[in-house]
């Protein structure tokens, strides 16, 4: 049987996330659900990057890069159980999934302008209290102090 949106979705307005940018950034890109078979798009539209590529703050947000985002504690073992996912996203994008991305290591651009790769924990979350619209969230990993860096007992 054909899915029901092979011809296309109808979508609705489901709401508005942060660019993605940076935690504080002001911007809003539309999220939207189609009412037929429930799929979401997360913001990830054409309309939605040139909302991205014409906004005001970016030069504020790519001075600020990581300073604004969340830590997230851990201690070396579970920092390195953690998948990696630096050149792309995890599939199963079940909320509380945890993955580490070396973030700017497969930018030759980035590389060649003299940048530094940077560790990021991504976790997915649900979006609007929901399961089936999910987005990400990025942690800066910092080391738990009262834990070996081995990742052993403290």
């Amino acid at each position: 049987m054909p899915h029901p949106c092979a011809s296309g979705h109808k979508w609705k307005f489901l709401g508005g996330k942060n660019c993605g940018c940076h935690p504080d950034a002001s911007c809003s890109l539309p999220v939207h659900e189609c009412e037929v078979c429930g799929d979401c798009d997360y913001g990830d539209t054409a309309a939605a990057h040139k909302i991205i590529r014409e906004c005001p703050e970016a030069a504020e947000c790519k001075a600020k890069g990581y300073a604004g985002l969340p830590a997230l504690h851990l201690t070396k073992a579970e920092f390195d159980d953690l998948d990696e996912y630096s050149a792309s996203l995890p599939t199963g994008n079940t909320p509380g999934k945890r993955w580490k991305r070396h973030d700017g290591a497969f930018d030759p651009g980035f590389i060649a302008a003299g940048g530094k790769p940077t560790w990021l924990i991504g976790e997915y979350k649900a979006l609007f209290g929901r399961d089936d619209c999910i987005m990400v969230v990025w942690h800066i990993p910092v080391p738990r102090l009262d834990a070996p860096l081995s990742g052993g007992a403290a």
